[in-house]
């Protein structure tokens, strides 16, 4: 092959080589552009819930995400702004006119789903998450599922705001929605995917502390929500998760304490499996919800433990109505740590029989803090008996009348006549005492000598020891 030949098939081959990779990357942007227009029924918004392992993470459906990874939206005149969906993190200026987006389709149902669905895919993106939050997503989120009779709408806002509370900062725009999201699962029936997704909203609304207080606010309205879930186990398991959280904070135990719809008998009572009736799967269930209680329990008495324990000035305070039983109602789970009774009924049932290691941990931890409560009450009564004797500001002060008591001696001085004066001033006053005097003198006929045997008889010991008891009436 002469050199002119092999200069023409090396200029092939680069050209070949250059022309495949010029083609590849076409086909590469080619494929980028139909992934980015085209639906993608299998993405989905993930509502992350507690950052332990213990807890389950739920995902929309494939209904809920009509729009995919991108939404293309016309806005005001003939102007299309592609939105991201979830791959790619929105900007600031995206999420500004996303918000735009969802204040003109108030009224159009169908275009309002497909932008919630659009934020709560992008909100699972830590910067999307933050940039929406700066545009008020959260407020405008807030203001549509207070007017909103939609179930769909409504689950689809849910969904988003679970995305949104899993970061630090958008977690501090979420004031106001833990008493709405309360309200609106008490008020919704039971078993419906807004309950369900309420009740996630409440786990991740709860992880961090920053919202805690609000549900020490609305603690009556959540207490009924407590009791509303008891005939579901998925709601009974997400609420429990709630309470795990809540429990975990020490400016919550006052309020905590105040709940009534819990009972530790009847949870037990309630979540333990019975093997030869139920399958696996719904043994553990039970065992899961029995956790989430048990762990509500521990959290409570062992933070109760410590506040009694420790003797700073700051926790007086505490203390005073950790012991006064006036502020708390009949049920209260305040009494199954307290009072002895209680205590008694709820350790004789808390057994570690579970297949769960984890359970038979939890429950001897809380049968250590209960025994602990019960010698910390002891002590602090057997101190406060002994502090009543022996408080030097309240000693009693016994005079002794057995020693009399020795007067100065002064010199006594007699004169004869000063005598004869004073006796004769007697005289005269005992006669004039006894002329005054209407007593009935004895019977010349009668004995002498009877007063004085009556009046002995009258003060003597009973000699038979005949005493008549106080309960019997006198006969006469």
């Amino acid at each position: 092959m002469s050199s002119r030949q092999k200069i023409y098939v090396g200029l092939a081959v680069s050209a070949s080589v250059c022309t495949g990779i010029v083609l590849f990357l076409y086909l590469r942007h080619r494929r980028k552009l139909a992934l980015s227009k085209t639906p993608n029924s299998k993405t989905s918004a993930s509502i992350f819930s507690h950052r332990g392992s213990q807890y389950t993470d739920i995902t929309s459906s494939s209904s809920d995400n009509v729009s995919g990874n991108s939404e293309s939206v016309k806005f005001r005149s003939d102007v299309e702004v592609d939105i991201p969906g979830g791959c790619i993190p929105l900007t600031t200026d995206q999420a500004i006119v996303l918000m735009r987006f969802l204040d003109e389709s108030k009224n159009d149902i169908e275009r309002l789903h497909r932008i919630l669905t659009n934020i709560a895919n992008s909100a699972t993106i830590n910067e999307s998450q933050i940039n929406l939050t700066n545009a008020g997503c959260i407020n405008h989120l807030r203001d549509i599922l207070l007017t909103t009779n939609n179930d769909t709408t409504k689950c689809k806002i849910l969904l988003a705001l679970n995305n949104l509370a899993l970061n630090d900062y958008t977690i501090t725009h979420f004031n106001g929605i833990v008493s709405i999201v309360i309200n609106l699962c008490r008020t919704t029936s039971l078993n419906s995917s807004v309950r369900l997704y309420g009740l996630n909203l409440l786990i991740n609304m709860s992880v961090l502390e920053y919202l805690h207080d609000e549900y020490m606010k609305d603690i009556n309205e959540f207490d009924l929500l407590i009791k509303s879930t008891f005939e579901n186990q998925d709601e009974m398991l997400s609420i429990g998760k709630v309470l795990v959280n809540l429990s975990t904070n020490k400016l919550n135990i006052e309020n905590l304490l105040k709940i009534t719809s819990i009972e530790l008998q009847i949870i037990v009572k309630l979540c333990t499996p019975n093997k030869k009736l139920i399958n696996n799967d719904v043994s553990s269930k039970l065992e899961d919800i029995l956790l989430r209680y048990v762990t509500f329990y521990c959290n409570l008495a062992e933070m109760i433990v410590n506040e009694l324990q420790h003797k700073s000035q700051s926790t007086y305070n505490i203390k005073s109505w950790l012991i006064d039983p006036l502020p708390y109602r009949q049920g209260a789970v305040y009494f199954e740590l307290f009072d002895h009774d209680k205590q008694m009924s709820s350790k004789s049932i808390l057994r570690p029989q579970y297949a769960s290691n984890i359970i038979n941990k939890q429950i001897k931890r809380l049968r250590h803090a209960m025994d602990t409560i019960r010698q910390i009450q002891f002590e602090s009564s057997v101190l406060s008996v002994n502090d009543e004797f022996n408080d030097d500001d309240h000693i009693t002060t016994v005079t002794d009348f057995s020693t009399p008591k020795k007067f100065p001696e002064s010199p006594i001085i007699i004169d004869d006549n000063n005598l004869e004066n004073s006796f004769d001033v007697l005289t005269k006053d005992v006669n004039e005492q006894f002329e005054d005097d209407n007593t009935i003198l004895p019977d010349p006929c009668s004995p002498s000598d009877q007063s004085l045997p009556s009046f002995r008889s009258a003060n003597s010991t009973n000699e038979n020891n005949t005493f008549t008891s106080l309960d019997e009436s006198i006969s006469t």
